[in-house]
């Protein structure tokens, strides 16, 4: 009957303890990651087709994972700024670019992966929706 009891407890502490274990995505401050965000946008704009950059407003939602490296998986509200294509997209920061009046809005998911042992990083973005200019985060 301990026996039964002891395996009991262990599965309920490891199910507890899955997403920690298994190496699942583990929900963060998103305002932390505003910088991370930031390095998106030469991802973010290789699908824009419009005259300017769009930009990160925002960090809606953040999550990381801890296995081989970090993968911190960002969901990015973005705008259209007055900085123009013409620029080349590392140059483009927050100082530089403001955002456009009534410019282009939209949510994307961004994930960085980063080995900092093997000096490797890679940013993947992808468009998960329009936003319309009233639509509030």
């Amino acid at each position: 009957m301990q026996f039964i009891i002891l395996v009991a407890f262990s599965v309920a502490v490891f199910n507890g303890m899955n997403a920690q274990l298994a190496g699942g995505l583990t929900d963060v401050n998103p305002s932390d990651y505003t910088k991370s965000a930031w390095k998106s946008v030469p991802q973010i704009n290789n699908e824009n087709d419009g005259d300017n950059y769009l930009v990160p407003v925002k960090v809606v939602k953040a999550q990381v994972q801890v296995v081989a490296g970090t993968n911190t998986v960002l969901e990015v509200l973005v705008a259209e700024s007055t900085c123009s294509k013409g620029l080349q997209a590392t140059q483009v920061t927050s100082d530089k670019c403001q955002l456009k009046s009534g410019g282009q809005r939209s949510l994307y998911k961004v994930s960085i992966w980063e080995k900092p042992w093997e000096n490797f990083e890679q940013i993947t973005a992808e468009k998960i929706r329009d936003v319309s200019a009233d639509e509030k985060f």
